[in-house]
């Protein structure tokens, strides 16, 4: 049977957008205390909207770059001058519209991405049909399906931009919606052939035998797989995924199987739980699901931890245990986390038998003395219990070492030095404070080497002038340490460096790094309650990487990039490529969102010095703190976020979002080796 090629039947040039107001030449840039706002807004309006339609009809024309560079740098550029003048119309209407213009321009990107990446998979398919390889037809075409699933997805959310922006704004976009329209209806007629030619649809039924279920007294739930042609998936082993667990049940003679719901992460009360049967890659069958509600009960958990050594310092390795027991049963896949006073040090997932173990880093932000090290899972309301276990440890002040050297430039004073331990350790991330002479003061944060760098103003001019730098943290287990250096007058350079280091302090890594308290990334005070899902990476003492945890189910040899030695990974190792595709194909979407954010960890951790043991909000903090422009941290924000629920949410990362995080994180690391 011959199917379309999904593409349009139109095939319009990309047309650039005029009218005839003469408001149209005004140049934003020279718009000032809201003159001509409204003007002005509605020009930017239309050219935005003109951008997006013409990016729509270049798609239709399979001329993806094109539609993609129509919403390139002026698009962001014309929607930063219109969000800057919404705030001076006379219409609330305008941050609306600003909101929908930029969701839009995001939206028309990445539907621009899944239909090239669908055509491209049409191709392959109809080469492997070709040639008589049916199974590679059946893989791709099971890709195919949640590519055209995304689209759909993608298509409806930008419909739904487009209309916003209308009912906000003068802006007529119906052309753009149409250009839209059709090449969505294209792409799901081709898929329904292909699903016809190559694929067998599935119905999954499923209903809980028990009323209740609870970790210590799971429920039992039966269910059947048909085709849609009436006959049964029977005597197969498959896969089920429930919630975000997989497990293989066996199906008898009549399609039917029953296996067991042993709730952890389940909300309370009466729940609707969704299960999904996931054929294999190669499978003729389609996944289908369905949901049974049950009452999901509490059960409360011993949890024990133990520690060691019994006594730490800055940067010193604290080995830290914990083990979740219902009943003398382990608890796996549970959350745990290790804090010391009000600081999360650690977070990770206990194991099959329900044990967790972390190496920590002790991080500077702990305060010296006797101290807890408690082990706790941080639920509330879940079928497993919140429960903790504390270990008592005594931390020891380290004492630290402060270098500074100062010259004159024509910018000012410029300022170097280093932060150390007693024993010559760089000390990371931490504040310290200059000044020259009496004038006013500035903090400045030392990077992965301990160095710091900046330039302050030089109000003595060519006077003699001291320099002083300052660490000093009330609650820190790092001493205070005090360096001072002297500008001679008329001199351009700065004398020896008065303090622990004799030598100038030289070789310092340029950049300057302004340090400022800074609020959660993204609304903390949300985030802050979320039962989060975690991976951290123990920072060594002089590069990130020694001693870097790898999150449960993974091991040491499937992570890119340079091994812990420094030495490049063998030929054989999956690439971050190889490892998404393949957890795409297969369908198992958690892995796919677990495998983007370490991508995007092990990226970040290098590009911003980030090398202290941070969660992934952390991560995204720190990120922020760092000056990653706006849009890229939008991109680390969607990997995260899908990262999150792939490692502990109730429900499995939709296929969308894990399309999503790979494609972002294909983005971050493409940027990052550029």
């Amino acid at each position: 049977m011959g199917v379309d090629d999904g593409g349009p039947a139109l095939n319009r040039q990309v047309e650039t957008p005029t009218d005839d107001n003469e408001t149209q030449q005004e140049n934003p840039d020279s718009v000032s205390d809201g003159e001509y706002s409204d003007e002005t807004a509605a020009w930017l309006a239309r050219t935005m909207g003109g951008q997006l339609e013409n990016s729509s009809i270049a798609l239709s024309n399979d001329q993806y770059d094109q539609a993609r560079s129509v919403l390139g740098d002026d698009y962001d550029k014309r929607l930063e001058q219109y969000v800057e003048v919404a705030g001076d119309t006379s219409s609330d209407t305008d941050d609306t519209a600003a909101r929908e213009f930029e969701a839009a321009g995001e939206n028309q990107r990445n539907l621009t991405n899944e239909v090239q990446r669908y055509r491209q998979q049409y191709a392959a398919y109809q080469t492997a049909r070709e040639r008589g390889n049916e199974r590679e037809a059946r893989v791709t075409a099971r890709a195919m399906e949640r590519t055209a699933s995304n689209i759909s997805d993608r298509s409806k959310k930008l419909n739904q931009n487009l209309d916003r922006i209308e009912n906000a704004t003068s802006v007529d976009l119906s052309s753009g919606q149409t250009e839209i329209n059709e090449t969505t209806a294209n792409i799901t007629a081709t898929q329904a052939v292909i699903r016809e030619e190559t694929l067998v649809g599935t119905t999954l039924t499923v209903q809980a035998i028990d009323s209740t279920a609870s970790f210590s007294d799971p429920g039992t739930v039966s269910g059947q797989i048909q085709t849609e042609n009436g006959s049964v998936v029977a005597d197969e082993a498959v896969e089920l995924r429930i919630e975000n667990r997989t497990r293989t049940v066996q199906t008898d003679s009549s399609g039917v199987f029953e296996t067991q719901y042993r709730p952890r992460s389940a909300r309370l009360g009466s729940q609707s739980v969704r299960v999904e049967y996931v054929p294999d890659a190669d499978s003729v069958y389609l996944s289908d699901n369905a949901t049974f509600a049950i009452d999901v009960q509490q059960v409360t958990p011993d949890v024990t931890s133990e520690i060691a050594p019994e006594t730490v310092g800055y940067g010193d390795r604290l080995n830290a245990t914990a083990s979740v027991t219902v009943e003398l049963r382990g608890v796996d896949e549970v959350p745990v986390e290790f804090a010391i006073g009000d600081t999360v040090v650690a977070r990770t997932t206990t194991g099959s038998n329900g044990t967790a173990t972390e190496t920590i880093r002790l991080p500077a932000s702990i305060n010296d003395g006797d101290r807890q090290v408690v082990a706790r899972i941080p639920y509330e309301n879940r079928a497993i219990a919140g429960a903790q276990s504390e270990t008592p440890v005594v931390v020891v002040m380290t004492r630290t070492d402060l270098s500074v050297n100062a010259s004159r430039t024509a910018e000012g004073v410029l300022v170097r030095g280093q932060l150390q331990t007693g024993a010559g350790d760089p000390v990371a991330g931490r504040p310290v404070r200059l000044q020259v002479g009496a004038g006013g003061t500035q903090l400045v944060e030392t990077d992965r080497d301990g160095s710091f760098q900046t330039v302050l103003e030089d109000l003595q001019n060519n006077e003699s002038v001291t320099v002083t730098a300052t660490y000093e943290e009330p609650t820190s287990n790092l001493g205070n340490a005090t360096a001072t250096t002297t500008l001679v007058a008329g001199s351009g350079g700065g004398n020896p460096p008065v303090g622990p280091d004799e030598n100038p302090a030289t070789g310092f890594v340029n950049g300057i790094i302004g340090y400022s308290w800074l609020p959660i990334f993204g609304g903390g005070a949300v985030l802050a309650v979320i039962v989060a899902a975690w991976f951290v990476v123990s920072r060594g003492r002089r590069s990130r990487t020694t001693d870097s945890a790898v999150p449960a189910g993974e091991t040491a040899a499937s992570m890119t990039g340079p091994d812990q030695t420094g030495a490049q990974p063998d030929a054989t190792t999956p690439t971050f490529e190889d490892r998404a595709e393949t957890s795409l194909a297969s369908e198992n979407y958690d892995a796919a969102a677990m495998v983007a954010y370490t991508a995007v960890h092990d990226e970040l951790a290098v590009e911003n010095g980030i090398d202290e043991g941070a969660t992934h909000w952390e991560l995204l903090q720190r990120s922020q703190e760092h000056g990653v422009p706006e849009e890229r941290m939008t991109d680390i924000e969607t990997v995260v976020e899908a990262f999150e629920t792939a490692a502990f949410a109730p429900t499995s990362v939709d296929p969308a979002r894990a399309e999503a995080a790979v494609e972002r994180a294909r983005k971050i690391k493409s940027n990052g080796d550029s």
